[in-house]
């Protein structure tokens, strides 16, 4: 079990390349206009790149769980980053869509076990009462990527381009595959992940245990929900429903970020101190799943220009919503948590693309029967909140099956 200088070594080495995924799923947003001024993009082909790098991500989740089981994080995580390097540095030079499109998707691929092997080692080399600050701390630092990603980003694209900017990118991920192979080691092979006999359960027996059968819903429209609000269609109900200009939009998105980024230091210390007084995971999990839709049931019916705090109000419910990974993990045998990671890692961003893509399907539909777009997105978002309290109602009714240990 690791310790001191040695842990927060490993720690480190982790998050940077947390760090630096997270940066290059938000970075499009930023360097949208001038890569569509430098390329001659249009929106879908806009769309498209930044779709790439989501599609290759989910597609590889399953077999870097196999991997992470088989080889071990350090090596699984190194050798993807390498790849992640050559998208970079492909997408620097890249003059058509094509070339382009191969970078972003390498980039999806090369990152896809940034946060899944630092979960499965947490997991093999960490007590079970270190796990939520240790999730946290990953949190922290991706949502610290997505915060460099926007308006610094920008201005560094602006400074010295948007090409040196990927190609400084592809340097940034040669030196953390480096750092991850040096200064990690093998302590989690050492504690299963070698061994001949690893479980062969794959993603569909994982699928069917109790446990995930049980989080299944909530994962997918409260977890996966509120991610396609926060990337997506957050924006359009600054704009559409509280009247806000788009800088405006853009200022409430930021202060939503740093809110639920102060949420994930806060966690990091409370959840901890929550295990010793007999809160467990699963129960601060479930506190985040009642919380969410209340605010979003109060958000969709007060419709004022100052109901735009209650956005920030909900952030303390982010981090404790995804307290029920690590619960997941912790049902399974550590021989097979890449595996267990890794599905619900998929199952999350299935739910962000189902609501992403549902929400703006139902407000189509809403405007088909002559309703406005403001009235539109709000039975859209009444939609959502409806199907996370069923989610909520389903959690509650399969019981759990005693297997809970944190």
């Amino acid at each position: 079990m690791p310790s001191g200088l040695v842990a927060l070594r490993i720690v480190l080495v982790f998050a940077v390349g947390y760090f630096l995924s997270y940066a290059m799923r938000s970075v499009n947003a930023a360097l949208a206009p001038l890569l569509v001024s430098d390329l001659s993009l249009s929106a879908s082909e806009l769309g498209w790149l930044s779709s790439a790098y989501i599609l290759s991500f989910a597609a590889m989740q399953i077999p870097v769980g196999i991997w992470l089981d088989r080889y071990g994080a350090r090596r699984t995580e190194s050798a993807l980053l390498l790849i992640a390097a050559l998208g970079a540095a492909l997408t620097a030079i890249g003059e058509t869509l094509l070339v382009q499109s191969l970078g972003r998707i390498l980039i999806g691929i090369g990152v896809s076990a940034c946060l899944m092997a630092a979960y499965s080692y947490f997991r093999r080399c960490f007590p079970p009462e270190r796990q939520p600050r240790l999730v946290m701390y990953m949190l922290i630092s991706g949502t610290s990527g997505a915060l460099v990603a926007s308006q610094p980003a920008l201005a560094l694209a602006e400074w010295i381009g948007w090409r040196h900017v990927f190609s400084l990118t592809a340097v940034l991920f040669l030196l953390c595959a480096l750092g991850i192979f040096l200064f990690t080691g093998d302590l989690d092979r050492q504690a299963g992940v070698g061994n001949k006999h690893v479980s062969n359960a794959g993603f569909f027996t994982v699928c069917q245990h109790p446990f995930m059968i049980r989080v299944l819903p909530a994962t997918v429209f409260t977890i996966g929900g509120f991610g396609a609000l926060q990337t997506l269609w957050a924006g359009p109900w600054f704009t559409q429903i509280l009247g806000m200009s788009p800088d405006r939009a853009s200022q409430t998105l930021l202060f939503m970020n740093a809110s639920i980024l102060c949420s994930y230091f806060l966690m990091g210390e409370l959840s901890p101190r929550l295990i010793k007084r007999g809160v467990s995971l699963l129960n601060q999990s479930v506190g985040a799943l009642i919380w969410l839709p209340l605010c979003l049931a109060v958000i969709t019916c007060w419709q004022h220009s100052a109901s735009w705090p209650l956005w920030l109000i909900l952030a303390p419910a982010v981090p404790a919503m995804f307290l029920l990974q690590t619960q997941a993990a912790l049902e399974f045998p550590s021989e097979v948590a890449g595996r267990v990671l890794t599905t619900y890692n998929l199952l999350v961003f299935a739910g962000l693309f189902i609501v992403q893509w549902g929400f703006g399907a139902l407000t189509d539909l809403f405007q088909r029967f002559n309703h406005s777009p403001s009235q539109s997105l709000t039975y859209a978002m009444a939609c959502l909140v409806l199907l996370q309290g069923l989610s909520l109602l389903w959690f509650f009714i399969k019981k759990p099956d005693g297997s809970i240990r944190t």
